[in-house]
């Protein structure tokens, strides 16, 4: 087993593939039928259902201690809100799969907690299974057509910001090693958190950045919606 490395040339290269099958797959289905369409979703599903199993197996099973296995991360919020898009076809579902799943699954890919490299198993179900939540996404705005308005980011906002402050009595009721959505320690391996301040005022600066992160994501919509107006 090779230890992970966030500048291996492994890493780079699933990291690059990965974010090629999230950009360049779904335009594939836009002229598809439903029966094919629908088949990549139920394929998508079921990598993300694969992965929450084998999470839990990981993290609660394997480690001893269930407390580390609940669903309850964010990327786990985020696989559960795109499939519930695939089933209903909400746009709530996709707005909240769209800024949660970008942000919280892009920086899982870009910087994965992960103890080894490729190919061992667990660095390949979490790449595969948070690139499944940001495939999703790129579906619905690809496929389907979905974006968000400027009033979508206040409100997938506040939504975080009610269950952010949800992680706290669930993490205090769990107890021990309880940690999720990273607010009473920060993530483990080299990531962004690394150049904040020390747990848990991290927390202040990892809210901060996610607001700023949400309203980027909104930016090239925004810039789009000026130049057809002014067209």
């Amino acid at each position: 087993m090779i230890d992970f490395s966030l500048s291996s040339s492994s890493h780079i290269m699933f990291t690059i593939i990965c974010i090629a099958v999230i950009v360049f797959l779904p335009r594939l289905f836009v002229d598809k039928s439903d029966l094919i369409k629908n088949i990549l979703l139920i394929v998508i599903t079921l990598l993300i259902f694969t992965n929450q199993g084998m999470d839990f197996f990981r993290e609660g099973y394997g480690a001893g201690n269930w407390k580390l296995g609940l669903p309850l991360h964010l990327c786990d919020f985020s696989s559960a809100s795109i499939i519930l898009y695939f089933v209903t076809k909400r746009k709530e579902f996709f707005l909240f799969a769209f800024f949660a799943g970008i942000s919280g699954a892009g920086m899982a890919i870009l910087t994965p907690d992960v103890l080894y490299s490729f190919p061992h198993i667990d660095y390949i179900r979490h790449m595969i299974g948070h690139s499944m939540i940001l495939l999703g996404v790129t579906y619905a705005m690809i496929v389907d057509h979905q974006r968000p308005l400027l009033r979508d980011v206040h409100r997938v906002l506040g939504a975080l910001t009610v269950l952010l402050l949800l992680m706290y009595p669930i993490n205090f009721l769990l107890g021990p090693p309880a940690n999720y959505w990273f607010v009473i320690e920060k993530p483990p391996g080299f990531n962004v958190t690394d150049l904040m301040r020390d747990a848990p005022y991290h927390m202040i600066d990892v809210y901060i950045l996610a607001v700023i992160v949400c309203y980027l994501l909104y930016v090239p919509y925004s810039i789009k919606d000026n130049l057809n107006k002014n067209s």
